[in-house]
């Protein structure tokens, strides 16, 4: 009945204003793609709307959205259903669709929107489509999937948004192309003239053009403020007092009058009206239900006949709602006046709406008259209902709001809250409330049926796992998987939480920038890689493979980390979730280009882009295009460096945020690469003091390292060194090398001057001295002995070295690239590319592109 409510065409009285300049507009929205109805609640959106369709008499397919629509299974549904209300056996080849839920991929959008949008095509007759109350809903998902509905939606089909906030997804093009119109405040509020006529008709007061100005004034022309001066000018005994008192901002007024209102009404109606703001919508059972009186429908009728605010919701008079303005006020009025009655309220809505059926909404009113156990009783005995009707994110929100002592006794019910706080990442309180699960519920193996205390403790070995891996305690961690694998049923919460389609909490996927040790990692990951050999679409495989790939390659060792990366990727049945396809992407791309092979490296990448289907796909599009500038800064290509940098929404004076630290960290070094050093160094410094208060050591080193290098390249070589020290001395317990030579030439350049000083007297430590040569060996042997004038000598075997350009250029020609493109590759021009060529054959005594691979490689200038 609830969800029928929504799909009527909201009631029209008789008109008491024409109208016709908006009607003008409304009906010129027949002539494009959609129309946005914009305005602050109480300018007569759905008012003029629902006119409209009575007077056109138009095919309308209508929906009203509530908050609770704000999910993306949800609202598609409401809207097919509307449809459907209009257009018989509409939806047939959609509504199937619906359950494989949202995606974004920029190769193809969910099946669900193409199979709409192909029975659009198929009707043969206009409609229009609705949208009441749009500001409502606010998941990206939704907007991404309504922006690609009106891109491709068919010539025949109209959309018209009703909405207080302006639309969250792009209409730049619709509006350019003439397939949008925009109906705001301007158009909507009522003209000095239809003031007038209102007054005239609603009221038998004799009002002055002075008096009718003034209200004019007053409210400027806001529609619900009128209504409600004319209701409390009617019962006013000083008509000319009363409108000298209006005054201040709509809100102000709006408090004013209505308080002026439901001050005259008589004790009865004014109790009925307070008990009952706390419903969404109402019928005269439900009304009964709360209030605790008898004559519901009466009461309800009254107060439309009174023109109080009140809209009912279909033909038959059954269902009703308040205006948004008189709910809003009358809960924030009954809350604060009387606490317990409207606690009293809410429950004896909830138990009316759970014994009719209506779960989600009675669960709701549980919470807001925090009756936390029966809340808790129906996420228990709904739980897998919700799950499989894409509610997740609805009882994750009724979750976080429990307390735990409500959850303790009821395991299932603990164990996805505990995953829930993992899915927000507060860890702080999961390890303690995990042990005290686990040994709870160790101890009833007696009193419980076998196979539930089965399941129930590999869900709690998952969770103690989870807990585990939160204090960085990676033994424990794989010994508790194990366990939850040996106990656990195949489609257990942890399974079904780790295979969904959003990008995960990166302490959990990107091992070792949470892992401080990585020879403590090592054994934790190729453990687990064993023990899900056979698994390697278990979840938690995929992001396994690709952080041991990460960590050969940070220990040089890159022909092994190419190995396990291939071995995950073309293994037979690989279909990994958005989020491992992201970390297994850019694992195989850092090691192409470690390798020296950038070209395959930016495919890779390229090629990542187009595999993303996520609901999540703009945060991984921000995270793929940081990875590409990264790249681009290490190719040389500052051009397309500086475009990321331009439009990447990120500034130098953001402040540093853990869930970014990877794209801010990349900010850093573009901003390096631009030659903006003081604005990198304040970002770095930034990244380093949160990095170092959270205790991530990877992304702490790659900070220092970034540091040192733009101090270097800013001729502050004193600073380089001090910094070169601390991380030398971070990075040699866990074997740190790749994220130094990565660096390229500058580094090795800085580690020579800083293996020369450590015999001087200038305080260098020698903690790290025989770290420093083994890192510098690591470097190819042009990079590592080409030092600057001040340096050690050159001992490589060529009279005269390759430039760290001329290096670069080598590497291209022997990835193939043509003149051409590697002069778009590096920014410059086709002809500077070739004068490079002909040095660098000069300098290596060749005369062709073979023979320069050929002599670059045994020279081990190139890989």
């Amino acid at each position: 009945m609830i969800a029928a409510a929504k799909m009527h065409i909201p009631h029209v009285r008789h008109t008491l204003v024409a109208r016709s300049n908006l009607f003008k507009l409304l009906d010129d929205g027949m002539d494009a793609k959609m129309t946005l109805v914009f305005a602050p609640s109480g300018y007569g959106k759905t008012t003029v709307l629902s006119e409209w369709v009575k007077q056109r008499d138009k095919l309308v397919a209508w929906v009203s959205l509530g908050k609770q629509d704000d999910n993306w299974v949800i609202f598609w549904s409401a809207i097919i259903a509307s449809i459907q209300h209009r257009v018989n056996d509409f939806g047939g080849s959609v509504r199937p669709l619906l359950s494989e839920g949202p995606s974004a991929s920029s190769a193809s959008m969910e099946p669900a929107m193409v199979e709409l949008l192909n029975e659009l095509n198929r009707l043969d007759h206009e409609l229009v489509i609705m949208v009441d109350d749009y500001h409502l809903v606010t998941t990206p998902a939704i907007q991404k999937s309504m922006s690609y509905l009106l891109e491709y939606l068919p010539a025949h089909i109209h959309l018209y948004i009703a909405s207080r906030n302006d639309l969250p997804f792009p209409t730049a093009r619709l509006l350019a192309k003439g397939e949008m119109r925009r109906i705001t405040i301007e158009q909507l509020r009522f003209r000095p003239e239809e003031v007038s006529e209102f007054f005239r008709v609603t009221t038998e007061l004799m009002l002055s053009a002075e008096q009718l100005n003034m209200l004019y004034d007053q409210t400027e022309g806001w529609i619900s403020g009128l209504r409600l001066a004319s209701i409390s000018l009617k019962r006013s005994g000083n008509v000319a007092e009363s409108i000298r008192q209006f005054s201040g901002r709509q809100q102000h007024i709006s408090d004013y009058l209505l308080e002026e209102v439901i001050r005259d009404l008589p004790k009865t109606m004014r109790d009925f009206l307070l008990h009952t703001s706390v419903l969404s919508q109402m019928n005269y059972a439900l009304c009964e239900a709360v209030t605790g009186q008898a004559r519901g429908q009466q009461q309800l009728e009254q107060l439309e006949q009174l023109q109080l605010f009140i809209i009912p919701l279909d033909d038959q008079r059954n269902w009703y709602r308040y205006h948004h303005l008189l709910s809003d006020f009358l809960q924030a009025m009954f809350a604060r006046t009387e606490p317990w009655l409207w606690t009293q309220a809410n429950v004896r809505a909830a138990q009316w709406l759970e014994s009719n059926g209506f779960v989600e909404e009675a669960a709701e009113h549980y919470l807001a008259g925090k009756q936390y156990e029966d809340v808790v009783r129906l996420i228990e005995e709904h739980l897998q209902e919700f799950l499989n009707g894409g509610k997740n994110i609805v009882i994750a929100r009724w979750a976080m709001q429990v307390p735990e002592s409500y959850v303790s006794h009821r395991p299932i019910v603990e164990i996805f809250c505990l995953y829930v706080m993992i899915g927000v990442g507060q860890f702080h309180n999961i390890p303690d409330r995990a042990e005290r699960l686990r040994i709870r519920f160790e101890a009833m193996k007696d009193h419980m049926d076998a196979d539930i205390w089965r399941a129930t403790m590999g869900e709690i070995y998952y969770i103690c796992g989870t807990a585990a891996y939160v204090t960085k305690d990676i033994a424990s961690t794989a010994d508790y998987f194990i366990l939850g694998d040996t106990y656990s049923l195949q489609q257990s919460l942890f399974i079904i939480g780790g295979n969904n389609k959003h990008y995960s909490t990166e302490e959990f996927d990107d091992h070792l920038g949470y892992i401080n040790d990585f020879h403590g990692a090592a054994q934790f990951l190729t453990r687990m890689m064993n023990h899900w050999r056979d698994h390697v679409n278990h979840p938690n495989a995929t992001p396994m493979y690709a952080s041991y790939a990460k960590l050969l390659c940070e220990w040089n060792r890159l022909e092994e980390a190419e190995d396990w990366i291939n071995r995950i990727m073309r293994v037979d049945g690989f279909a990994p979730v958005a989020r491992n396809l992201y970390q297994i992407g850019v694992a195989a791309s850092r090691i192409q280009r470690a390798k020296g092979n950038s070209l395959e490296a930016a495919r890779l990448l390229e090629q990542l882009k187009l595999k993303i289907d996520s609901p999540d796909y703009e945060i991984f599009m921000r995270k793929i295009e940081a990875e590409q500038a990264s790249l681009a800064v290490r190719r040389g290509d500052i051009e397309s460096a500086r475009r990321w940098l331009e439009n990447s929404g990120l500034s130098n004076s953001d402040e540093a945020a853990l869930g970014k630290v990877s794209e801010q960290a990349i900010l850093v070094r573009v901003l390096t690469a631009c030659g903006q050093f003081e604005p990198a160094l304040s970002l770095a410094e930034r990244l380093y003091q949160l990095l170092t208060k959270e205790d991530r050591l990877r992304d702490r080193i790659h900070i220092i390292i970034m540091q040192c290098m733009i101090l270097y390249l800013d001729g502050r070589i004193e600073s380089a060194l001090e910094k070169l020290e601390t991380v030398l001395h971070l990075a040699e317990p866990q074997g740190y090398i790749r994220s130094f030579v990565d660096e390229g030439q500058a580094m090795a350049e800085l580690l020579s001057i800083y293996v020369q000083s450590l015999g001087d007297k200038s305080g260098y430590s020698t903690n790290t001295s025989s770290y420093a040569p083994i890192v510098l060996q690591a470097f190819p042997v042009q990079a590592s002995t080409s030092p600057k004038p001040h340096q050690t000598p050159n001992t490589a075997p060529l009279v005269e070295p390759l430039t760290s350009r001329e290096l670069e250029i080598m590497s291209l020609m022997a990835e193939g690239l043509s003149n051409k493109q590697i002069a778009l590759c590096l920014g410059i021009t086709e002809g500077t590319t070739k004068s490079h060529i002909n040095n660098i054959y000069g300098k290596l005594d060749v005369n062709r592109r073979v023979q320069a691979i050929k002599k670059a490689k045994e020279l081990q200038l190139i890989s």
